[in-house]
């Protein structure tokens, strides 16, 4: 099916170019010669758009190549019989009325596809967006209406003044035709602009190849407006040969966009072409306008283009600038200008009520400045903010660093060419900085979110622990004591012997509530601390753990133990505790040594055993539940605890705590 399409497209096009060599032809026996610029416009536009479209057609674009197709039709069709009907009028051939009927409207529809419906399907020739689709709807409307008011046109109603004085009638005409005129004309110009907004629209948003083909779609449209504007500008011998060659940029760089679209930096040749030629519209304009306020006043021969030229002198620097940026905004969002991104983004942050939503806020910010449909913010050991449902499987990924330390991933879709262009990956660069910011505190939130968890549980657990150990033991204890004083009441009269050995029962019971009253005082922090200290409790912690079998050494500094905070001992016999308590019941070690140390800022020490290590406990023991609590104890006071594994064998525990309130 597609080898018998491209058959077709390659006879039309042949038979569009043998058209056109066909007027040539006639065109060699008319008076006329070769000074008519029309006839050569329209035979230019005829060969150079045929070849193309059978190209696109071949490449797999088969509208935007069938649009090509129709304009050389188009125009061919123009040509050969504007031409048939001239050469037919003095040799008196056959089928002349009808020719000439032919050649008063078949040349329309090749202008109007070019300008209202070509735009919108190039450079790929991919369907309009739902947006764009009803102006290119209308920019077909208009070949039509145009069509069909120059087909319907009486004759002596024209602009051609030599066929209105022809005395020569339209087969066709309908009175009242030319209304249909204005309607067309309004229709082209709507869609023309149409297809140049959507242009626009789709190079804002375009990466990597598409990106490329714009560019060159773009310089060959920039090509012939220039060449049109040397048309009207240069003396009417050269206009015509301008005027011709105006048709070739168009096809030409749509072929290059399809074919060789990366031979140059067409992006670069595009930017500075739409800025100088805005700069150029500008001056002229400017000129033209203070002229013509100014003319009447000063004289429009001296004073009035003096005063012009002043003012143009003066807004070239300024207007410049303006355009320039505005036209690298157009060609690279935000890219261009990174400074004025991240100010946006700062005022977006500051804006956040909370860290998490400030991450809510950086991913869709991050989207939008790079043109990206989705970003994820990955927050290690924190919240996650994900903007687009799908990154792709080969996604870029930029690490988000604050303070030296990894706190995060920057997770982006990889845009179609592979890579960022050099602007936008230095500007990723910079907006991972940023991100790395926000990442660290939305990571302390969710920290201090944990934490207040943690104490509300913790809270929560020691007043159930209270209530149970209140209910079940000291309870019981003190109600026997209660009922055997009033049975010690009762005795005291008649068996004082009786109630003397009830009030010693009441004396053991009531020794055993006292016990039970320093147990649950205990359980609420070590009471060795505030009886001994923290380096008597250790020595006593360690005497506890020492027997034969396994020898524990205290070693602690020379000068001892200043007093530290309390949250600080607290935590350091805690940690040391359980892991003294892991060496005993897992380690089956021989030896384990304590060493305590202090810095300007920390309390550090380290427990160290020879046993089997982590790697070889004993069966039952779970790695990970007392290695844990001795990591949160740490942790609370923003300290560091490592678990480590010497290359000599055993297990040994580092600790720094720091020696000031938290």
């Amino acid at each position: 099916m597609h080898a018998r399409t491209v058959l077709i497209g390659e006879s039309v096009a042949g038979a569009a170019a043998a058209a056109t060599l066909a007027a040539f032809g006639l065109r060699l026996r008319s008076p006329a010669g070769f000074a008519d610029d029309y006839w050569l416009w329209i035979s230019v536009t005829a060969l150079v758009y045929g070849p193309p479209g059978a190209f696109l057609i071949r490449r797999g674009r088969a509208v935007l190549g069938r649009l090509f197709l129709a304009v050389s039709v188009s125009a061919a069709t123009g040509a050969l019989t504007a031409e048939y009907a001239a050469t037919a009028a003095v040799l008196h051939w056959p089928g002349h009325l009808a020719v000439l009927w032919l050649s008063t409207w078949s040349w329309l529809p090749a202008y109007v596809i070019v300008a209202a419906v070509v735009p919108y399907w190039l450079p790929s020739g991919e369907r309009p967006s739902r947006v764009f689709r009803p102006l290119m709807y209308a920019g077909c409307s208009a070949a039509a209406t145009g069509s069909a008011a120059w087909a319907l046109l009486p004759w002596e109603h024209g602009d051609d003044p030599a066929l209105a004085e022809s005395g020569l009638a339209n087969p066709l005409g309908v009175a009242g035709a030319e209304a249909l005129l204005p309607v067309s004309l309004a229709l082209i110009a709507v869609a023309s602009l149409g297809g140049l907004a959507s242009l626009g629209v789709r190079l804002r948003r375009a990466e990597g190849d598409e990106r490329g083909r714009l560019a060159w779609v773009l310089a060959g449209m920039a090509g012939t407006l220039l060449l049109l504007a040397a048309a009207q500008a240069v003396p009417a011998r050269g206009s015509g040969v301008l005027l011709a060659a105006s048709a070739v940029p168009l096809p030409v760089s749509v072929v290059a966009a399809i074919q060789r679209y990366r031979l140059w930096d067409m992006e670069t040749v595009l930017r500075r072409g739409l800025v100088w030629a805005l700069m150029s519209a500008e001056i002229a304009l400017c000129y033209t306008v203070v002229v013509a306020l100014l003319g009447d006043l000063l004289g429009r021969s001296l004073g009035a283009p003096l005063v012009a030229a002043a003012v143009v002198a003066i807004s070239v620097a300024p207007v410049h600038r303006l355009l320039q940026r505005g036209v690298r905004r157009l060609l690279y969002g935000d890219a261009a200008d990174p400074y004025d991104a991240l100010g946006r983004l700062g005022a977006t942050l500051e804006t956040a009520a909370a860290p998490a939503e400030a991450l809510e806020r950086l991913a869709g910010d991050v989207a939008r400045i790079l043109r990206v449909p989705a970003v994820w913010v990955l927050v290690l050991d924190g919240p996650e903010s994900r903007h687009g449902d799908d990154v792709g499987a080969d996604p870029v990924r930029v690490p988000l660093v604050h303070a030296g330390e990894a706190v995060g991933e920057l997770v982006l879709t990889r845009p179609r060419a592979g890579e960022f262009r050099p602007a936008e990956a230095r500007l990723l660069n910079v907006l991972a900085r940023q991100a790395g910011a926000a990442a660290h505190a939305a990571r302390l939130a969710a920290d201090l979110d944990r934490s207040r968890r943690a104490l509300v549980a913790a809270r929560a657990e020691e007043r159930r622990r209270l209530r149970r150990d209140l209910h079940d033991h000291l309870g019981p204890s003190l109600s026997a004591v209660q009922l055997q004083l009033e049975t010690i009441r009762d005795l005291a009269a008649d068996d004082p012997d009786g109630a003397g050995e009830l009030a010693d029962r009441c004396a053991v019971w009531l020794a055993g509530a006292v016990g039970d009253v320093r147990r649950i005082v205990d359980g609420l922090g070590p009471s060795a601390l505030d009886d001994l200290g923290l380096a008597e409790a250790l020595r006593a912690q360690a005497a506890a753990f020492d027997r034969p079998g396994l020898a524990v050494r205290l070693n602690l500094p020379a000068q001892g133990l200043p007093p530290l905070p309390a949250a600080t001992e607290a935590a350091a016999l805690r940690i040391v505790g359980e892991a003294l308590a892991n060496t005993a019941r897992h380690s089956r070690a021989g030896r384990c040594d304590i060493d305590v140390a202090l810095s300007p800022g920390a309390l550090h020490f380290t427990v160290r055993d020879d046993g089997v290590g982590m790697t070889g406990s004993a069966p039952g023991w779970r790695a990970g539940v007392g290695l844990e609590s001795m990591t949160e104890a740490a942790a609370q006071l923003d300290g560091k605890c490592e678990i480590l594994a010497p290359a000599g064998g055993g297990t040994e525990i580092r600790v720094r705590l720091p020696r000031v309130e938290v």
